[in-house]
């Protein structure tokens, strides 16, 4: 019987070199644009608490 060895690569092999810069800038900016869509949110909704305060003073 022959013995078969398969090399798992560990994440130090992957993330090593241009390819491993290249995947942490892409996480980085995917988590940078995850935290930004709340404050998005709550400003859209402040905008509109506004809009409607403004109505209410004018009629």
């Amino acid at each position: 019987m022959k013995e078969i060895r398969i090399r798992i690569p560990t994440p130090d092999d992957l993330l090593c070199g241009e390819f491993g810069k290249h995947i942490l800038k892409a996480y980085k900016e995917f988590l940078l644009a995850m935290a930004s869509i709340p404050r998005r949110h709550v400003k859209r909704i402040e905008e509109l608490e506004k809009r409607i305060e403004e109505r209410k003073g004018e009629g």
